[in-house]
């Protein structure tokens, strides 16, 4: 039971990411043919994930109450709407209110991830959150490359297809998707999720800390890499398609057959430190002159470090609480995720457009080189440990 559940899962986020790999890297140029600057393009960025760190832990305590179901499916729907609007969007005020809006569907990362936990054992919980990360690479391997090739042709193409993938995840999930049996369990009464962040172990405040630092660069990067790649390297659309497509199929490699294998034989905490590292040299070339040598290693280097990262990160945090409190974890751990996607776009926008084009590029870089050194050290003491 378990087991198809899992695979159920999955299938409704490789589905649904598809239509989500088609239009978060398409957004920037979405608000730069109505006229944004990297700095408004960086705001519009921020809303939406504004809405979702205040909704994030109201969304993980109610599943923890009533199911993941209940929520996880309108955040779809919400989602699909929101695509297909921005893609018939004529001004930025409306693009503006339209993503704030799906601000509240961006719930359905935090819940999906619950899901896994609740049908993965300690042990096996690695290898589900592996297989949800994988999911999040293929469809970065499908979406993409289809979504610059429809964007390039026409946006509201691309919007509306977009749509339709989030659509039809939806459904699959109304018809396959059981509710997992422990989140019908009672729950204690809880305060809002950071009020109780003091109160929790520090190792799991650090996988929290870390978590920050991954999605903020993450976020930087991805916010400045279709301005980049235009102003910089002078690609097409289609070419940015292909890029971050190709930094999709390896970063799904790594975390459908790596990951899980690696888990078995090398601390998860060592997993994380050398995820930082990879991930701060992929950025950090994409700030030299593009050459075939630098393109392949900021590939490899991007992919293989948020391969690694995406699933360990989870999977830490997991096996540091108590069942009962799992959904109210995930929802720091989610919270501390968008409010990095906040302030991430807003310092990436003012750093392009204020500074020069390879500002955030080397800001993330030196980002993830620190990590990298200070996760070692918590690792060495024993905080990063998965049992």
């Amino acid at each position: 039971m378990r087991s198809t559940r899992l695979r159920h899962i999955i299938i409704t986020e490789f589905l649904f990411l598809i239509g989500f790999g088609m239009m978060i890297p398409l957004l920037p140029l979405y608000g730069r043919e109505l006229g944004a600057s990297a700095t408004v393009i960086g705001i519009l960025l921020a809303a939406n994930q504004t809405v979702d760190f205040f909704f994030a832990p109201f969304a993980g305590r109610i599943s923890d109450r009533l199911g993941r179901r209940i929520l996880l499916l309108p955040a779809m729907l919400l989602t699909s709407a929101a695509y297909l609007a921005i893609g018939f969007s004529t001004s930025l005020a409306a693009i503006f209110i339209v993503w704030s809006v799906a601000g509240f569907g961006s719930a359905h990362v935090l819940l999906s991830q619950a899901y896994v936990a609740d049908v993965t054992s300690d042990k096996s919980r690695t290898t589900g959150m592996a297989y949800w990360g994988a999911a999040f690479a293929m469809a970065f391997v499908v979406g993409p490359p289809l979504g610059a090739f429809l964007f390039a042709r026409n946006p509201q193409i691309a919007a509306t297809v977009a749509a339709v993938m989030a659509l039809l995840a939806t459904v699959y999930a109304f018809f396959f998707l059981g509710e997992p049996e422990r989140v019908r369990q009672p729950q204690t009464k809880r305060t809002r999720s950071f009020r109780r962040l003091p109160e929790l172990k520090s190792s799991v405040i650090t996988i929290v800390a870390l978590n920050f630092a991954l999605i903020f660069m993450w976020s930087q990067f991805t916010t400045v890499l279709p301005l980049y790649t235009q102003d910089v390297f002078a690609w097409s659309v289609g070419k940015f398609g292909m890029y971050l497509g190709s930094i999709g199929l390896v970063a799904a490699i790594v975390q459908g057959g790596l990951v899980g294998r690696l888990a078995k034989r090398i601390r998860l905490g060592t997993l994380v430190s050398t995820g930082f590292g990879l991930l701060g040299v992929g950025l950090a070339v994409l700030a030299a002159p593009l050459t075939t040598l630098t393109m392949i290693i900021s590939i490899v280097g991007i992919a293989v470090g948020f391969g690694l990262l995406t699933p360990s990160l989870p999977a830490l945090l997991s096996m540091n609480v108590a069942p009962e409190r799992k959904g109210l974890a995930l929802g720091i751990f989610q919270s501390a995720s968008t409010l990095a996607r906040v302030i991430a776009p807003l310092l990436a926008g003012l750093a392009y457009q204020e500074l020069f084009f390879a500002a955030p590029l080397i800001l993330t870089a030196t980002l993830g080189f620190v990590v990298m050194l200070l996760s070692i050290f918590f690792s060495l003491h024993g905080s990063m440990k998965s049992n």
